[in-house]
């Protein structure tokens, strides 16, 4: 009976300290989060409840449309996410890469000139990047010209030690929203090329080129050092206030851009990439037809995939072939920041292995409150990812993301804010979206069908 007493009271004993020391450990969890930054979340992802399971309406390869936009209109539940401790580093690794150095111009231009690669167009560890992006935001303008590239208005300057860039002005407030019938109606968005820049580090697509925020003086930095062509388009408005139109398929008078007080327009500077850098354009496979009431072959045709997979091997799915990962990992960029305008799409000329860029973002943020959910297309069509991309972006998801975007962009604080509340919310929406459609796609198949480990 002595015996019996004394077991039960060990085990109680033993119960309240296994107790103690979770609730002592959940403590810890909770304080340490608080010490790098970050907290428990509560994510809220549209997830597939069991009651309301709905039969997978799938091809041989991926998955259909309008199943997708049915599961994201069903119920959801919310997801406990602890930030994990890798997400800290990359963040603190991401930080001391942003920070400025204080190094000369020249070092870092000669520097930024070899950055470039087939695979990426900045190196995985870039100490120099904070000073890159001090330059473009601080370097005197020497000259002003016309790119002669795209559809809109660019200007391209020559900055003081003789590294080009591309400006990009402002065309709407922050709070605009874009109005037309398309995802690829109206002019660019500066901002979104900001903003593309940033996500790509996060990503660790660094396959975008630098980008950052400039208040630029039309009249000082622009004008008196234009060339002629350029020059001929400036004029002073009712306001007099200094305007420009430049030269391209869609620049006319009365679409131009018009400085505010002292002549100042908020603008995105894209570094330049080096002469050396050799650029092929490919026409996207997912490319739309840009007519109304025509539909491209993809938008039709739920077996796309296969049957392009099929018609050419650049497509296929093996280590030595990586165009399709990239154009699966650049539907994912795009959809994250709304960017449903990738008809092309450029690598560096002359190596096969040759990574898929992402530039040229500019058609980003038109509408907060609408997902586009065929640009994810090249995702749910083909049902692949590679690993390491969704690994990140789990990763991503527990920041949130929205926020960790806002974190690193304080770079840019020089114009200030780059997103609305709402924005940054859309975009949290959407990686919700993205991995949930992963998760569908694994139901169908397997997740080691659809992760591919290279």
């Amino acid at each position: 009976m002595l015996s019996r007493t004394f077991r039960v009271s060990v085990g109680l004993v033993t119960a309240l300290a296994v107790a103690v020391l979770c609730n002592i450990y959940l403590v810890f969890l909770l304080w340490t989060g608080g010490q790098s930054g970050y907290h428990y979340e509560l994510i809220t992802r549209p997830v597939i409840s069991q009651e309301e399971e709905v039969p997978i309406n799938s091809t041989n390869s991926g998955l259909n449309l309008n199943y997708l936009k049915a599961m994201f209109n069903s119920s959801t539940k919310h997801v406990h996410n602890l930030s994990s401790r890798s997400l800290t580093s990359v963040m603190n690794k991401l930080k001391r890469e942003l920070k400025s150095r204080g190094e000369k111009a020249v070092d870092i231009l000669n520097r930024s000139a070899k950055w470039v690669s087939p695979s990426s167009l900045i190196p995985s560890f870039t100490p120099e990047l904070g000073d890159v992006i001090k330059y473009l935001q601080t370097a005197p303008v020497i000259r002003a010209s016309l790119p002669h590239v795209g559809t809109q208005l660019k200007v391209m300057l020559t900055l003081e030690g003789g590294q080009k860039a591309l400006l990009k002005p402002q065309w709407y407030d922050r709070e605009h929203r874009i109005d037309g019938p398309d995802v690829y109606s109206g002019a660019d968005r500066h901002n979104g090329e900001i903003i593309g820049f940033y996500l790509s580090l996060l990503l660790d697509l660094r396959r975008t080129p630098v980008a950052v925020g400039r208040m630029i003086n039309l009249t000082s930095d622009i004008l008196a050092n234009a060339d002629n062509d350029l020059a001929a388009t400036f004029f002073r408005n009712n306001q007099s206030h200094a305007c420009f139109y430049g030269v391209c398929r869609y620049c006319k008078p009365e679409l131009s851009v018009c400085a505010g007080e002292g002549d100042l327009v908020e603008a995105a500077i894209i570094l330049w990439l080096p002469s050396s850098a050799k650029l092929k354009s490919n026409r996207s496979p997912w490319q739309r037809t840009y007519k109304k009431n025509v539909r491209a072959q993809w938008e039709t045709d739920d077996k796309f995939c296969t049957s392009l997979q099929k018609q050419n091997r650049i497509f296929g799915i093996d280590p030595a072939k990586r165009r399709l990962l990239d154009l699966i990992d650049a539907a994912v960029f795009d959809f994250l920041i709304s960017n449903g305008d990738r008809h092309h799409y450029e690598i560096i000329d002359g190596s096969s292995e040759a990574a898929v860029l992402l530039l040229d973002n500019g058609k980003s943020f038109g509408r907060p409150d609408l997902d586009y959910i065929d640009i994810l297309a090249p995702l749910y069509q083909c049902c692949v990812i590679r690993k390491s991309t969704y690994n990140r972006l789990e990763m991503l998801e527990s920041g949130p993301l929205g926020t960790l975007i806002e974190e690193l962009t304080l770079k840019d604080s020089l114009i200030g804010p780059l997103l609305t509340n709402e924005h940054v919310q859309a975009i949290n929406r959407r990686l919700g979206k993205v991995i949930q459609t992963i998760e569908l796609c694994a139901k169908m198949k397997s997740w080691d069908d659809i992760l591919v480990p290279y």
